[in-house]
């Protein structure tokens, strides 16, 4: 026979063995009241809103910053002026190739897919890489090339001061002379510059709407400068199509919605340019005409482009809030359907359910809103985010770096 407490020490060393082997197993049992946590994310939490992790990326590089998501792949450049490229699906990192001289400003990244390869735009050149392997171009491109400087680096003739946006085979960015300009990047040229004003501190926007009703479409450029001034060049012929002077700079790209229900009296559908300045005011403008649809004054400057979701029109304002607006009201007045306070982020994207969803990057906080009312569903911190984009304006994912320099995508559940 064993005495009872004979057993204790036994009992106690299998325990602790047992938990050293879940422990190297990978496996770590948390208090019943504790919830899971990856990456500073509560997994508990995360699932109320609607999001999932769906992979996870350790970067071996530092200083990570402007993620850039397309079709198939996510972009990071980081502290060293390298380029990584991440596939989108599964995270998996393909390559990593330096770009740039670390002196200047490296703006955006582009893909043109169909001849394969990407443009990274500077302060002083644009520089081109393979999208499969992340390579300079081939000898056999380069001396095929007809343009004035190697395939690797074109050096820029008008220095940029944004990102650039893709329309056709140009780039077109806006320079710090305050010119809209459009550069070929198979010689290797500029082949198109518009004066706008001052400096250029946002990207330009490509608009697209119906101009007549057989369903041409009208394409238009529109860009803003320090100095107030936005003005509308129309894509293809090069020439203005509006000009606005506002009261202040517009610091943030414009954005742009058609209104597909058609009014009395018009043969086309609504489209306007929507615009938030620093001047307190968010506008609508005729995309055709540049004249008002309706503006409104705010209470503080707004420094964010406003998302436009089933007519709806969401801007935040600094120090006050989430305001919602109709995009397509009948008053020049504007209208106005709420204010939610205690949403203090931009909007990014819906969810699969018609939800709203917000980042606030300064608390770094993850909100879902009701659309309806701007009530706030549930709330996620995310302590460890140093930035979080989205693919899509509408059920988009989530793609986050971390401040130690982790990947992460969140899916929407379905």
């Amino acid at each position: 026979d064993v005495c009872s407490s004979d057993l204790i020490p036994f009992i106690q060393s299998f325990a602790t063995l047992t938990a050293s082997l879940l422990l190297l197993g990978g496996i770590a049992w948390a208090q019943p009241t504790e919830s899971p946590e990856v990456a500073g994310i509560n997994l508990t939490t995360l699932r109320n809103t609607g999001y999932r992790i769906d992979w996870m990326t350790q970067s071996t590089s530092t200083k990570l910053r402007m993620p850039t998501i397309t079709n198939r792949s996510m972009y990071v450049l980081d502290g060293e002026d390298y380029l990584s490229r991440y596939d989108l699906k599964s995270g998996k990192w393909l390559w990593s190739t330096p770009i740039g001289n670390q002196v200047f400003i490296l703006h955006s990244i582009t893909e043109f897919p169909e001849i394969g390869q990407l443009y990274v735009l500077s302060d002083g050149a644009t520089y081109v890489v393979e999208i499969a392997t992340g390579n300079y171009p081939s000898q056999a491109n380069a001396e095929a090339s007809t343009s004035h400087a190697s395939k690797q680096h074109m050096p820029l003739e008008w220095v940029a001061s944004t990102g650039a946006l893709r329309d056709g085979g140009y780039l077109v960015y806006g320079s710090s002379k305050g010119d809209t300009i459009w550069f070929n990047p198979s010689i290797g040229f500029t082949v198109h510059r518009y004066r706008i004003g001052s400096t250029i501190h946002s990207r330009p926007t490509l608009v697209q709407g119906i101009r007549d009703p057989d369903g041409l479409m009208r394409r238009v450029i529109v860009t803003a400068s320090k100095d107030g001034r936005v003005v509308a060049v129309d894509a293809n012929q090069i020439n203005r199509l509006w000009s606005l002077t506002l009261l202040g700079a517009v610091e943030t790209p414009v954005t742009f919605a058609t209104d597909n229900r058609l009014v009395a009296n018009e043969a086309i559908p609504r489209t306007s340019v929507f615009i938030a300045g620093s001047d307190q005011y968010l506008r609508a403008v005729d995309l055709h005409t540049g004249r008002p649809r309706w503006k409104v004054l705010t209470t503080a400057p707004l420094a964010d482009t406003p998302l436009i979701h089933e007519q709806s029109l969401y801007q935040r304002i600094p120090s006050v809030g989430l305001a919602c607006f109709d995009a397509f009201p009948v008053n020049i007045s504007g209208k106005q359907k709420w204010v939610a306070e205690d949403v203090t982020g931009i909007i990014i994207t819906t969810t699969t359910s018609g939800r709203l969803v917000s980042w606030d990057q300064e608390n770094r906080l993850l909100q879902i809103i009701e659309p309806k009312m701007g009530s706030v569903v549930s709330s996620l911190s995310i302590p460890t985010a140093k930035s979080l984009i989205s693919d899509n304006d509408t059920n988009g994912s989530l793609y986050i770096i971390t401040d130690d320099e982790m990947l992460i995508r969140l899916a929407p559940r379905q």
